[in-house]
């Protein structure tokens, strides 16, 4: 692991320095979640951002090939049993994640812990080659991919069969569509589907975030979200999705460079 880490961190400090368009966007990024912090720390926060990235990519290649008890010796998810209870009762579950640690190895892991695949709202990647390969990881052990542009009647049916729906709930999303969430106390557009179908068909809503802890594992407790108090309505499901975007903040506030800062989540509407 400790020669992994090498390389990541290695192929962090190559691509900040290769691409100066996203380094640009992660030091901006930074400047508007921390306005009040010395641009010594935001510079040195980006870099540590970057290194992150890094690792997670050389994790990445040793994911595709190894086998699964090494992958779960690699991040402790308490609370997944919750959720494996859940599907082995055919009883429906949301889990929601974000671009934060090793987001892959919580999904694969993930459902080998709950006992059952996880079917995973998706953004497909441009390049096919590299899709090819994303997806065939992902999919190892038998998770189920569901492309956000074909995901509405795919996702029913999960619910509808006592299945877990995985979300990525942290990028900018289309502001046509969605309505704004305070992020760092900035609005920004969020995805709003996580907690629309919650409180539609009375689903319970976890979050997990892969926290990278000073060994190199990950630890990844499974929270739920209160929807106890809300009823499926326009102004309950701003209140839910708020919820859990403060709980991805306050993940990054105690770990700021386990996030990625490298898009774009704050923009002009």
């Amino acid at each position: 692991m400790s020669v992994r880490h090498g390389i990541g961190r290695a192929l962090g400090t190559a691509m900040w320095l290769a691409d100066g368009r996203r380094r640009a966007i992660t030091i901006d990024n930074l400047r508007n979640a921390y306005p009040h912090a010395e641009s010594t720390w935001i510079r040195t926060t980006a870099r540590h951002a970057y290194a992150n990235l890094g690792i997670v990519l050389a994790e990445l290649v040793r994911m595709r090939s190894a086998p699964a008890s090494t992958l779960r010796s690699w991040i402790r998810i308490p609370g997944i049993e919750r959720i494996g209870a859940r599907m082995a009762n055919r009883e429906p579950s949301i889990l929601l994640s974000g671009h934060f640690g090793n987001w892959e190895l919580l999904a694969l892991v993930g459902a080998l812990e709950a006992g059952a695949p996880f079917s995973i709202v998706v953004h497909p990647q441009h390049n096919a080659r590299i899709n090819a390969t994303v997806e065939a990881l992902r999919t190892r052990f038998g998770n189920i991919l569901i492309p956000m542009g074909s995901a509405a009647r795919p996702i029913i049916n999960t619910l509808d069969n006592g299945g877990t729906v995985a979300f990525l709930a942290d990028q900018f999303a289309d502001p046509r569509l969605h309505r704004p969430i305070a992020f760092f106390g900035r609005e920004t557009p969020t995805y709003e589907a996580p907690a629309q179908l919650a409180l539609k068909y009375s689903v319970p809503l976890f979050a997990a975030f892969a926290d990278r802890v000073p060994d190199g594992s990950y630890h990844a407790p499974v929270v739920e979200v209160t929807t106890s108090d809300l009823s499926y309505n326009t102004s309950d499901v701003l209140i839910c999705t708020q919820r859990h975007v403060s709980l991805l903040e306050n993940a990054v506030r105690q770990h700021p460079a386990m996030w990625s800062w490298q898009h774009r989540r704050w923009r002009p509407t």
